[in-house]
């Protein structure tokens, strides 16, 4: 008996790490997908084919395709959010992070190339779906929150008065833009992340 219970805990986590396997391939191909082609361009079908799995079998892990979308979308910020530790933790000091981070952030957007209008524009029920986005902003709002001890860290006393909150939406909004514009009009392959970190930073410190 207690031999019969051993074998079937036994396949249940072989399932389970089948099922956790088939999940992870299915958020990274997805995500992929609506990168390149955008939440309309991308159908059940085609996300299917590509993992090789049958389409009703999507539905075993997702509700529909807004959903899968914004597990997509969540996925993505978590991996970022998961690079950005990496930096913050490191034994560095705050201008070493900062520019670290502002590197991450532009390497990131190239690596996932349409990833920041993925996840504001090309969605058709905004209204309808205004938890899932208020989930995909509080990730941002966490981001956000970790990156301003380093400019409290860098700036140290002349941070007083300071709004460095607004101040990191803006320095990260700002490359958002700029590499929304690279991207959409396929100057990718010219961008010097180190560089652009080193301009970006001179304007921050006004050196």
């Amino acid at each position: 008996m207690i031999f019969v219970y051993l074998t079937w805990l036994k396949h249940m986590k072989k399932t389970k790490d089948i099922q956790n396997i088939t999940k992870d391939k299915i958020l990274e191909i997805s995500g992929r997908l609506f990168v390149r082609h955008s939440y309309r361009g991308v159908s059940l079908s085609m996300i299917a084919e590509r993992v090789g799995i049958r389409k009703a079998s999507l539905y075993y892990y997702f509700k529909n395709k807004e959903d899968l979308y914004f597990a997509a979308a969540e996925r993505m910020y978590e991996e970022l959010d998961a690079e950005l530790d990496k930096i913050i933790f490191k034994n560095i000091d705050a201008e070493k992070k900062i520019k670290a981070i502002i590197v991450t952030y532009i390497d990131f957007s190239l690596k996932k190339e349409k990833f920041i209008r993925v996840v504001i524009h090309n969605f058709p029920s905004r209204k309808k779906q205004k938890k899932r986005f208020e989930i995909l902003s509080k990730k941002r709002e966490n981001i956000i929150a970790k990156i301003i001890p380093l400019f409290k860290d860098y700036f140290k006393k002349r941070a007083v008065g300071m709004d460095l909150e607004m101040m990191t939406y803006v320095i990260m909004g700002g490359i958002n833009l700029i590499m929304e514009d690279l991207i959409y009009n396929d100057k990718k392959e010219s961008v010097n992340s180190r560089e652009m970190a080193r301009k970006i930073f001179a304007i921050i410190a006004k050196k």
